[in-house]
């Protein structure tokens, strides 16, 4: 199954989620630029085209960021990873490759210890092989995938100072997004690893079955259901309201797509159909939800990542600002309104 891209400009955005007040955020979607490196037969990292500066990162330093990821890619690590890595140089040597020592021999772009075993001083101020090495270390850390920052890098570089860590997390997402959004391979999900959408009821509620091709083909359909455009949104419990059988509001919305019964659960029932799940387990065909009553949940069927910082993401949702969309949203959502991870049905 291959999902399409779409994508929306940048600007302001005017948020209504079901029965929320409206949020007024800034909706930075415009697509990063890319340089998309890769790493060669002989080891050396190409560049096919300079990132630049992003943000308070020079161009030199983002190039040294750029060499982190495409080590990553070429090593098979998913692109948390990355995120890890670069906020770990970040921290260590400001994204600047040195071979001057520093606390007592520390060299290179992680500053890494030859007496520690990491390797020559030579090969430490090798880019691709710091991050060779660093990387070799990360996998080994159980659960590294669902550690905050901080503690994956700890648990790699074994710091005096732990916390400092953290101190970068959101600059490594913007700088790889930066320098990774431009290739295929930057989207840490493999688009045609779909789920099967076979949840076991706990009521006696039909939840149904479908594969996700089904599920997002009607999520699509709303689109253009009202005389060639968008579902308006409108959350009520007269049948003549509904559209299709289906309440048009952001969990009837989903329940369609599921292929439930109309008019649909609501969110806090959609919920207990599901299994939350992590962050980075997140798939094509799963849901992220509030379950807060009074019309003041939401929820959104999740499509794929934006790119590899896993900061933003595509799905489907219905609410307020102009009923069905499909469009680019921050994790979890914009502002601040939170929202948890969740496959329907019963995870494997």
């Amino acid at each position: 199954m291959k999902l399409r891209t779409w994508l929306v400009a940048a600007g302001i955005a005017t948020v209504a989620v079901c029965g929320l007040p409206l949020l007024t955020v800034i909706a930075d979607t415009s697509p990063a630029s890319a340089c998309a490196p890769t790493v060669g037969g002989s080891g050396q990292v190409v560049l096919r085209e300079h990132p630049g500066p992003v943000g308070k990162w020079t161009s030199t330093q983002t190039d040294n960021a750029a060499i982190i990821v495409a080590v990553g890619q070429q090593r098979r690590v998913p692109g948390r990873g990355w995120v890890i890595a670069v906020a770990t140089a970040m921290t260590e040597s400001r994204l600047i490759n040195t071979s001057t020592v520093t606390d007592h021999d520390s060299v290179g772009l992680f500053q890494q210890r030859p007496s520690a075993g990491w390797g020559t001083p030579d090969q430490l101020v090798d880019p691709v092989y710091a991050s060779t090495k660093f990387y070799a270390a990360l996998v080994k850390v159980t659960g590294w995938q669902t550690m905050p920052v901080t503690e994956a890098a700890q648990k790699v570089q074994r710091s005096a100072f732990p916390d400092r860590y953290a101190e970068f997390e959101t600059d490594a997402e913007k700088v790889v997004a930066a320098v990774a959004s431009g290739g295929s391979w930057a989207i840490p999900v493999d688009l045609e690893q779909c789920l099967s959408i076979c949840p076991s009821a706990s009521s006696g509620t039909d939840v149904g079955c479908a594969d996700v091709a089904t599920v997002f083909a009607r999520a699509q359909s709303w689109l253009t259901a009202w005389s060639g455009g968008p579902v308006p949104y409108l959350s009520s419990g007269e049948p003549a309201d509904w559209f299709d059988g289906y309440r048009r509001d952001c969990s009837g919305y989903m329940s369609m797509a599921l292929g439930l019964e109309g008019p649909g659960l609501n969110t806090a029932g959609l919920a207990s159909h599901s299994t939350a799940i992590a962050k980075a387990d997140l798939r094509p065909g799963d849901l992220l939800i509030n379950t807060a009553p009074h019309l003041q949940g939401h929820v959104v069927l999740f499509e794929r990542w934006a790119d590899a910082s896993m900061i933003r993401y595509y799905g489907y949702e219905q609410s307020g600002d102009g009923g069905t969309h499909h469009r680019l949203i921050p994790y979890p959502y914009f502002g601040a309104y939170p929202m948890v991870p969740y496959r329907f049905g019963r995870v494997a």
